[in-house]
């Protein structure tokens, strides 16, 4: 008797750390790590629910039974930190040949329209490429605006002036010092609304026809072992956010500044 009691408990015992095992690979499958970066108001360590895209991510992976974390890096150090495997991806990106070689790409969490920014007291319109000819026009370092804009600089159509960051190049548009700037319409719009007072962000106007319109997305790295079955839950809680109407309505949300607030986490 005593004999077969310790074989139940051995056997117990056994059992009790296989599963204990089995939940703890179970548990590490249904937590995601992600980079992330500051690009208000669909990222930032310091808005509501991190931002927009943020938000759509987080959802659209607890549709599906997976619980996101982030921590949030310059750009170069996010990407590169993924791409090594050191985190099992980042958002939000485009398409390029480069990172599909490092990365599984989801559906687009978001599509933005890359627009010309400008003074209301410049007349401004175009059509075509060659309306713009002559003009100096705002640009950020390190950022790609299509390949029509690539032509267009190389050609020296138009003169292109870059700066360190998005707000800089604002404040060159409200001195004077640049006829135009190329910027994502709601980011631009979100760093006149968070930076300027009324009276000045009243000065700068946007035109309706875009650059580009692009897609940004999910990538997961190629070097961890359970991306691609996260991206096949990611796009399926994607287009149940949909379904529901939860995607437009944080779409809405950005509009109306819903997420400056600060993260209830934070």
């Amino acid at each position: 008797m005593k004999l077969l009691y310790k074989v139940i408990v051995l056997t117990c015992c056994g059992w009790g750390l296989l599963c204990a095992s089995f939940n703890t690979v179970l548990s590490k499958e249904n937590v995601v790590r992600l980079t992330n970066g500051e690009w208000p108001p669909f990222m930032s360590e310091h808005y509501k629910n991190y931002g927009a895209a943020s938000d759509i991510v987080s959802q659209a992976f607890a549709l599906e039974g997976v619980n996101v974390q982030y921590d949030f890096f310059l750009w170069d150090k996010a990407i590169n930190l993924a791409a090594a495997g050191q985190w099992d991806g980042s958002l939000v990106w485009t398409w390029n040949e480069k990172r599909k070689q490092l990365f599984y790409y989801s559906d687009p969490v978001i599509t933005l329209r890359t627009v010309f920014f400008h003074r209301v007291d410049t007349v401004f319109d175009w059509k075509d490429w060659s309306d713009l000819k002559g003009k100096r026009v705002g640009a950020t370092r390190g950022y790609y605006y299509g390949e029509d804009f690539k032509q267009a600089e190389s050609s020296q159509l138009i003169e292109v002036i870059r700066q360190d960051s998005d707000l800089d190049n604002l404040k060159k548009l409200l001195r004077k010092k640049i006829d135009l700037f190329v910027i994502d319409t709601e980011i631009g719009y979100e760093l006149l609304n968070t930076h300027f007072p009324p009276g000045i962000r009243q000065l700068v106007t946007s035109h309706p026809k875009p650059l580009r319109e692009t897609s940004f997305h999910l990538l997961l790295s190629r070097k961890v072992k359970h991306s691609q079955q996260w991206i096949r839950l990611f796009n399926a809680g994607l287009k149940e956010l949909k379904s529901r109407g939860e995607y437009d309505r944080i779409l809405d949300d950005v509009i109306q500044g819903v997420y400056r607030l600060p993260p209830k986490n934070n």
